[in-house]
């Protein structure tokens, strides 16, 4: 497989295999969650990961700015300024997973009431405090040996997690937010363990607003970008009830399985891209690039298409307890299809083509919220999930149609980015 026109070595390839096993081994675990799981709980525990997004807003751009501006920089073989980035990086992201984690032991013993409700607050806040190291962690990983290391950190996670799954079957709901709770403080462990970047955290004013600079207006618009998806949950929440959205956990499954690849990729292709721009400043590359990766996603999203003829059966015969939710995980399997694409959205970082991508994020807000609200109140009572989700479908479709056509032109001299 050929991209930037050299072939992907084997690194890459052992990266993506690690993080496929990840993936497809947090994707078991929720399933036998669903299997054994109601609908009601999965969607308090749903509900309580609303807030995720919102909260990594908070970070100002930090880890977005560090992982544009590092493989960068390494295309420039300036090292020294690497190491500045990622000492001040590491001193602010401790500061935030301190801060989370003591809001959330704190919400946990002063609001939370009963083991269920205690449990989502402490696991929640986890998820979110170690997101904030995950993140930091992550963009510093750009290297063949660090790709290698962090193959190895997915594949050693992925088996704890997997020797953690009785726990479902002996405890139920609680044992699943154990599951996630363990697996969290584990795997964010290894990414400590094994980080390419080995500084001492150490706050630098100049370096800490020079990579806010570079990095709030990507953080501010892929907020607005991928915030459209909470919209439906918000939806169903307001509109419907809680049990309607745990009854969406088999099309989130299906949404998750989509994601595996465009995920894995990103992670290599981004640094890569970025480092080559570097390199060459050429912007039709980014282009051919992009044309290479959709086809490759295309090609794989026509063969995931065919698990819609299984999906019945499937439900029907594992996970009785949400029958009602075969209409729209059949939905959320083209819903998925077509997210697959947004790792196109990494061309208007490596271009810092920020008010482009300002009109792209804005477009999808815009479908986000005209579309399922229209479906909704076009629907009958008992059509009401089915619609809002076919709004969801509609408004994805018109954004990767919007995605493709500025890409063409931002990597073509049509158009103006900011430097």
């Amino acid at each position: 497989m050929n991209f930037f026109g050299t072939k992907i070595p084997a690194t890459a390839l052992s990266f993506t295999g690690g993080s496929l096993f990840k993936t497809f081994t947090t994707m078991a675990v929720s399933i036998i969650a669903i299997k054994l799981i109601g609908p009601e709980k999965l969607g308090m525990w749903q509900a309580a990961l609303l807030i995720k997004p919102y909260v990594a807003f908070l970070q100002l751009g930090l880890t977005q700015g560090l992982g544009r501006q590092i493989p960068f920089l390494l295309g420039q073989k300036n090292d020294y300024r690497v190491r500045q980035y990622a000492s001040n990086a590491q001193f602010v992201t401790t500061l935030y997973t301190l801060t989370c984690a003591i809001i959330a032991v704190a919400l946990t013993f002063f609001l939370a009431e009963g083991i269920n409700e205690k449990l989502i607050y402490i696991t929640a806040g986890i998820f979110i405090a170690t997101m904030f190291v995950d993140n930091y962690l992550s963009s510093t990983y750009r290297s063949s040996k660090s790709f290698a290391n962090l193959a190895k950190v997915y594949f050693v996670a992925s088996i704890f997690e997997i020797l953690l799954l009785p726990l479902i079957y002996y405890y139920g709901f609680n044992g699943y937010m154990i599951i996630l709770l363990l697996h969290s403080i584990f795997s964010t462990s290894l990414l400590i363990y094994f980080r390419p970047i080995k500084v001492a955290s150490k706050f630098n004013k100049d370096i800490f607003f020079e990579n806010i600079k570079i990095g709030f207006p990507m953080v501010s618009l892929d907020f607005l970008r991928s915030i459209p998806d909470t919209y439906p949950k918000i939806f169903i929440l307001y509109f419907l009830s809680t049990t309607a959205l745990g009854l969406t956990s088999p099309a989130n499954a299906a949404l998750a399985a989509f994601a595996v690849l465009p995920a894995s990729l990103a992670k290599y292709v981004y640094p890569n891209m970025t480092f080559n721009f570097g390199k060459t400043a050429n912007k039709l590359k980014l282009w051919q690039t992009s044309k290479k990766l959709s086809g490759l996603l295309t090609g794989i999203g026509l063969v995931g298409l065919f698990s819609i003829f299984i999906i019945p059966y499937a439900v029907e015969n594992f996970f009785p307890k949400y029958v009602e939710a075969i209409s729209i995980t059949k939905i959320a399997l083209f819903i998925a299809f077509f997210r697959m694409f947004t790792i196109l959205f990494t061309v208007f970082n490596t271009l810092k083509a920020y008010k482009i991508q300002f009109i792209v994020s804005l477009i999808r807000n815009i479908c986000y919220l005209i579309f399922p609200l229209l479906f909704y109140y076009f629907a009958s009572t008992s059509q009401q999930l089915e619609f809002i989700f076919l709004g969801v479908l509609v408004a994805e479709f018109l954004y990767v149609v919007a995605l493709f056509y500025f890409i063409f032109r931002v990597t073509h001299n049509k158009l103006s980015y900011d430097d």
